[in-house]
Parts: C-alpha cells; sequence; structure tokens
C-alpha cells in the first residue's frame, strides 16, 4: 500500500469494525490516527537512514563519517560560503586512481575550495632545446604576436592560460610565487562569481530583461544603475563527474576579454566554419542585445554578427549601418548610429560579484523563510508555509512583460500595486512580487503605507502559475503564497517613502520586509513602524540617502546581505541591526552609519565612512573611519578594526590596537632581556605609527559597479585578512571564509602532489 494513503491503518481494518466505530463515535479511528503519526514518522526517519548510506543523498552531518570510511583527509567546514565536503568525499577514490595527474589537482582544487579553477603544470611551458624526436609545437622559443586575442591571454586571468614559453626561473612556487620551473604547479583559483540576468526573448512566458540606460553622452550603460561595470563570462561547467580535460577560458567566471570576443565575432562575420564559438554561442551566448526602435512595439534582438567590440570612450559618433551596436565588454558600454532613433535596450548579460549580498538574481530562499517565521507568533509555519507563504495572503505581481488579465492579481507598475496595498484595511498580510528584470522609473515620490498590524513583503522573484487542483489538464493559476526569490532583480528609480500609519501607542505597529532590489534614490522611513528590513537589497544614493524620521521610537531597522547607501537615523528607534553588509557606497567623506540616539548591533559589515551610535555592539567589522559611541559603558567591539581616532565601548582582539600591544610588549620585554632600559615613549609612538600605517585595510575597489567592491585586496594585513573570530577575513565578506577554503586546499595538495613536484596558489581575481 502506498505510504500516502490517507488513514491506512483504518482502512486496514475489516468492514465490520469500521462500522462498529463509527456507531460508538470512532474512537479506534482517533486511536489508530495517533498510531499512525509516530509509524509515519518512523518510516520517515528509517528512510532517511538508508539516504545515509550513500554520499550523494546524505544528511550533511554524516558526511564526515562516510568520509572516515574511505580515508578521506578531514577538512575544515565552510557551511556558511555553500561549501561542503561531499564532492571532497565522493571523489575520495576517484583522485586516488588518477593521483599525481593535473586533472586530478584541478578537480580538488574545485570540490574544496568551491571556486573554478585551473592546475598548470608549468614545466610545460618552458622555453627548452627540445628533442627532435619529440617536438611541441605550442612551446616555442619565441613568442608569435600575429593572433592579437591569443596574445593577450598571457595578461588575462594571472597568466592562467598564457600560451607562450618563458624562460627559468628560479623561486619556489609554495612560498615564493615562483612559476616557470620544472617542479612549480600553479593552482589558479577564480574567486569573483558571474551574476547572469535575462532569459528567452520579447514575448516569452518566462522572458527576462535588465534595462539599458542611456547617458547624455549619446551611449547607453549597460547596468541599470548607470555606472561601468565590466560584463562577465558565463562559466560553461563540465557535467558527468570526473574532470576530463583541463579549464580554458571559457570555464572561467572571469571578465569578457575584449580581444577574444572580437576576433569570435569577426569569425562569425566571415562565415568561418572551422571554428566554433566558445562565448557567443547559438544556443547560450553571454550576451543578447535587444533594440526597440521608434515606432516599433517590442525590441528586436540585433544578431551576433551585429555586435561590434570597441573601446567606447567618454564621447563616441558611429556611422555604422542600421540595427548594429559596438559594445564596450570592459566598462559595460555600448553605442549605436546617430540615424537609429533606438527608444529601448534590453540586455541579457552577466556582471561580476565577490559574494552574494546586495540585489542579485541568485536564490533568497532562506532569506524569506526567515522573514517569514519573524513574524507575530502563530502566525509563522516552518519552511514554506505559514506566514508570507500562506495561500490567505493578499498576493499581487508586477510585470513589465506579461499581459495582465482581468484578475486583477497582476500589475504593470510598482505604483499600481503599492496603491491597492494602501486601499486594504489594517491587520492584513501582503506579498508584493516584482517578476522580472527591467527599470522602472517614477518622478514621483511613492509612499507605502504600513497600517497598525500589517506586514507587507515586496520581493524581486517569480510568481510562477502551477496546476490547478480538480481543473481540466493543461489548466494552470498564480497561487497566493506560491513564490520564488531568484532569477530576478528588479529596479526602482525614484523616491520610496515608507509610512507607518499606526497610532503612537499602538501594540503592532507594522512591518515591511524588502527582498532582492536595487534601489535607486532616496529611501525614506518615518511614522510609528514596528521593523524595516532590507535582506539582499541595494540602495544606491540618489540626492538623500536611507533617512528614518524622529517619530518611528520603536523601529527596528534590520539591513542583511545588502548594499546599502549611507544611513541617517534622526531620533531615538528601538534598534539599528547590520549584518553581512557594505554600509556607505560611493558618498565620500560622508558618515556611512548615524545613529546617535540608537543601538548598534552590527555582525560581519564594512562601513565605509564613520559610524556613530548611541551605543555600538559589533563583531568581524571594519571601520574605514572612526566610530563613535555615546554610551561606552556598554556593548564590545570584537574582533573588528576599529581607527585609532574612534570612541568605542572595551575592545577584544581588535586591530590595530591588538598588533601594537603585542609589538610594544615584545619590544619591553626584548629590552627587557638585554638588560637595556624601558623604550621611550617616542619609540612607542613610532611602533604604533608603523602598525596604524601598514596594519589597515586594503580593498580592491570601492566604486559600485566594480566586481570587487570593498573585497580585500591580496596585500593586505593578514591580521585583517584572518582577523575575525572565525579566522576568516573582517567585514561584509567573512561568511566566504576563504582563508579557510585555501587552507583546505593546501592540505588536499600536499596528499595528491606527485614526489618533487611543489604547488602554488594563485587568485586569478
Amino acid at each position: 500500500m502506498s505510504l500516502l494513503t490517507p488513514e491506512r491503518l483504518y482502512q486496514l481494518l475489516p468492514a465490520i469494525h469500521r462500522l462498529r466505530d463509527a456507531e460508538q463515535g470512532q474512537p479506534l479511528r482517533a486511536l489508530l490516527a495517533v498510531i499512525e503519526q509516530e509509524l509515519t514518522a518512523l518510516e520517515t526517519d528509517t528512510a532517511r537512514l538508508y539516504d545515509n548510506w550513500f554520499i550523494e543523498t546524505c544528511d550533511e552531518w554524516t558526511v564526515p563519517y562516510i568520509g572516515d570510511l574511505v580515508g578521506a583527509r578531514p577538512i575544515r567546514p565552510v557551511p556558511s560560503a555553500g561549501v561542503s565536503a561531499r564532492a571532497w568525499v565522493a571523489n575520495t577514490l576517484a583522485y586516488r586512481r588518477r593521483k599525481g595527474t593535473a586533472l586530478v589537482l584541478e578537480q580538488l582544487a574545485r570540490d574544496v575550495t568551491g571556486w573554478p579553477a585551473s592546475a598548470v603544470e608549468f614545466f610545460q611551458r618552458l622555453a627548452t632545446t627540445q628533442h627532435m624526436n619529440h617536438v611541441r609545437l605550442a612551446s616555442a622559443a619565441t613568442a608569435s604576436v600575429r593572433d592579437a586575442a591569443r596574445a593577450d591571454l598571457a595578461r588575462a586571468s594571472a597568466g592562467a592560460f598564457d600560451p607562450f614559453a618563458h624562460l627559468l626561473e628560479v623561486r619556489n612556487a609554495d612560498t615564493a610565487g615562483g612559476r616557470f620551473n620544472i617542479p612549480n604547479v600553479g593552482i589558479f583559483l577564480w574567486r569573483l562569481r558571474a551574476q547572469p540576468l535575462g532569459r528567452g526573448a520579447p514575448g516569452d512566458a518566462d522572458a527576462d530583461f535588465i534595462s539599458a540606460r542611456r547617458n547624455a553622452a549619446g551611449w547607453w550603460h549597460m547596468h541599470p544603475a548607470g555606472v561601468d561595470a565590466p560584463l562577465f563570462n558565463l562559466p560553461r561547467t563540465e557535467t558527468g563527474g570526473a574532470v576530463t580535460q583541463a579549464a580554458r577560458e571559457e570555464n572561467a567566471g572571469a571578465p569578457l576579454r575584449p580581444l577574444a570576443l572580437h576576433a569570435e565575432l569577426e569569425r562569425l562575420r566571415a562565415g568561418d566554419a572551422g571554428t566554433t564559438p566558445v562565448f557567443m554561442t547559438g544556443h547560450d551566448p553571454v550576451l543578447r542585445v535587444f533594440v526597440r526602435l521608434a515606432g516599433e512595439a517590442l525590441p528586436v534582438e540585433i544578431a551576433r554578427e551585429g555586435l561590434w567590440i570597441c573601446d567606447i570612450p567618454d564621447a563616441v559618433t558611429l556611422p555604422v549601418p542600421p540595427r548594429v551596436a559596438a559594445i564596450d565588454v570592459q566598462r559595460g558600454r555600448m553605442a549605436f548610429p546617430a540615424a537609429l532613433d533606438v527608444q529601448q535596450v534590453w540586455l541579457h548579460a552577466a556582471h561580476g560579484s565577490a559574494a552574494d549580498i546586495g540585489g542579485g538574481p541568485y536564490d533568497r530562499g532562506d532569506a524569506l523563510r526567515a522573514a517569514s517565521a519573524s513574524l507575530s507568533e502563530g502566525t509563522a509555519a516552518q519552511g514554506d508555509a505559514g506566514g508570507f507563504f500562506d495561500p490567505a495572503v493578499w498576493q499581487v505581481g508586477v510585470t513589465h512583460l506579461l499581459p495582465l488579465g482581468a484578475t486583477g492579481t497582476l500589475f504593470a507598475t510598482l505604483r499600481d500595486a503599492v496603491q491597492a496595498w494602501n486601499a486594504l484595511p489594517a491587520g492584513r498580510t501582503g506579498v508584493i512580487v516584482l517578476m522580472d528584470s527591467l527599470t522602472e522609473s517614477d518622478a514621483a515620490p511613492l509612499a507605502v503605507n504600513i497600517a497598525e498590524g500589517s506586514r507587507l513583503m515586496i520581493v524581486s522573484g517569480q510568481w510562477p502559475p502551477t496546476p490547478v487542483a480538480n481543473a481540466l489538464p493543461g489548466t494552470m493559476a498564480r497561487q497566493p503564497g506560491r513564490f520564488e526569490a531568484r532569477q530576478t532583480r528588479a529596479h526602482w528609480q525614484g523616491r520610496l517613502q515608507v509610512l507607518g500609519t499606526a497610532a503612537a501607542d499602538a501594540l503592532d505597529p507594522g512591518a515591511l520586509f524588502l527582498n532582492g532590489l536595487l534601489l535607486q534614490g532616496p529611501l525614506d522611513i518615518s511614522g510609528p513602524l514596528g521593523q524595516v528590513e532590507l535582506a539582499h537589497c541595494t540602495v544606491l544614493p540618489g540626492g538623500t540617502h536611507i533617512t528614518v524620521g524622529s517619530d518611528s521610537p520603536r523601529l527596528a531597522l534590520r539591513v542583511l546581505s545588502s548594499l546599502a547607501a549611507p544611513i541617517t537615523v534622526a531620533g531615538p528607534v528601538g534598534s539599528v541591526a547590520v549584518a553581512d553588509s557594505i554600509v556607505g557606497l560611493q558618498d565620500a567623506g560622508a558618515a556611512a552609519l548615524s545613529a546617535p540616539q540608537a543601538p548598534l548591533d552590527l555582525l560581519r559589515a564594512s562601513f565605509l565612512g564613520a559610524v556613530h551610535g548611541l551605543t555600538i555592539s559589533a563583531s568581524d567589522c571594519i571601520f574605514d573611519a572612526p566610530a563613535v559611541a555615546e554610551r561606552r559603558q556598554t556593548g564590545c567591539v570584537r574582533f573588528c578594526y576599529v581607527p585609532p581616532a574612534s570612541a568605542v565601548p572595551r575592545r577584544y582582539r581588535c586591530q590595530p590596537q591588538l598588533e601594537t600591544d603585542a609589538r610594544i610588549a615584545a619590544l619591553r620585554a626584548a629590552a627587557l632581556a638585554a638588560g637595556l632600559p624601558p623604550p621611550t615613549a617616542a619609540e612607542e609612538d613610532a611602533v604604533r605609527a608603523e602598525v596604524e600605517a601598514t596594519v589597515r585595510p586594503l580593498f580592491t575597489s570601492r566604486r559600485y559597479g566594480a566586481p570587487g567592491l570593498v573585497q580585500l585586496d591580496l596585500r593586505c594585513a593578514a591580521q585583517i585578512r584572518t582577523g575575525a573570530e572565525s579566522g576568516a577575513e573582517m567585514g561584509a565578506y567573512e561568511r566566504l571564509r576563504q582563508p579557510q577554503r585555501e587552507a583546505n586546499l593546501r592540505d588536499a595538495l600536499a596528499e595528491y602532489l606527485r614526489l618533487g613536484l611543489t604547488a602554488g596558489v594563485y587568485f586569478a581575481n
């Protein structure tokens, strides 16, 4: 009998017993229902135990036990970065069968770090006198510069795909970064990841696009926020288990190379059938451009042959034929001939990021479930049920691509959806799903009213049609409570006002949750509110910043996994919490977080500006400018970088104070051991100055649009790169646990390298 059969124990009884039980009020049926609950739990646990016999289906906690059975070396767990030891354990026997080969080193590097990797045997790139019985044409002693795209490989990706032969280098690979020598093997890692947006074609039911933005100079930004952002490759990964060929450029999530793309498009235009495109493929190209001219209803795709790769400066004029585009993939710009009256540009493209923070197309389901569970007691359940996932919630969608229909559940603009929400009575729970990534601009402020007891979620995601029960086959409808936060990043350009309309003494003043949005413009919060949460959002500065009025004394403001403009809180509020976020984008000199009457709870965050709070409790944070707490008797700052001019509560293992104290203590101990007088104040001040100049954050970039935004530079002091409580880096990217992943790789390499070889780890980006 099927395990899904309802009341299966009761159905096993003979009919006569069921009839007699019904005559007595069905007490036996109730008893068997209770027994069946325990039976179901027992069967589920038994099935789970069976699944735990196999590495592919086992629970995460059983992975180390299976690894112990096959003798896999334990590695450091990195669950917060989404890196599991499952692949490492599953492939252990396969590693051993091919031990010592470059492909095994490449595969284990991917398995233990979670980053795309390439293994290079540097002896193959040495310029040597070759034996005539074994001529290696690829290792010519002189470099050919006839093929510019191939020559450019020597510079790209830190030389991972360098096609040229080199002279001998005597540095060690594992300690000094040496490369070209017989015993040296290089493991190249790509830490940045591509965030692709867009799918389908105009008119498709599941299509999505990002909007290009026209510049005053006449060309277009390919990033909807109007910033320069390089385009990234969509990594083509091998399928089927073991790695069978060395990684190539198309397998890496790296910025697109203009010369490589140009050469490929030139071959397409020439009709060269002898080479197969690897970037601009016919079924899944790295870039698609759709243009709507004046008088056209929908954008029309520009053929691959109509895309010309070039450099676009701040001003450009293109005397080229119609329906073509000039693309600058390094800056993320595009231009069209002046004769074309271009009204709209839609794209499929990928930009880069260091982690899944800020508005993005990655899966944000965990944040949704956490927000749903945070609703008032009794309204939220576990998993994808209850709270915002309850079928009884008010749910509408906003789409710029689909027909609206007559059901009243789809709107053409966010303003229309918000107005429908504002008309609802107090105490409702609602969800507004922004169903595509196109830009929506509005010159007038958009006011979102949060009444007493109301809960509203505005989320960028999908509201997929699902089969309707008890209807004709093929009948589909969108069901409230069924939505997914992935594959889209809605872009709103304008002023967003959040207004609490509850009474000042209301017991439950209401809450607003924003998830997965790219907001470009001021965000104003005022009125009695219980909670405002920004999760996985990007809020760019425009005019003013994120401001909280003085009339929200019970507000709990939460900024989670977000990129945020400077935040200003005018009056007392319940709390301000920031976690896994970067605050203070783009406004140099402005305070990143100013809330002198609010307690601050800061965790794994980076602040590009001053921080001012009533009290400060911080862990694993980077304060790029002085932090000041009005009350320093409470709170604690742990494992943070705190600039010397800061006034914060008691510190625990914070830099640069920790390093300064250690060096001064060592200086005093050395003087005492040598029988010399203790160091003078001037000598100690010199030590402090040296530490403050060297132990400080160095970022790859501070500009929004750069893929390495606020990523710690490899030259940054080790005290900061490994200074968090977990041993990872301080700041917003602590959860990536990059030092642990690198250490896992070095431990694994020691087991699988051939005798006499040394391996170096090189970060390609």
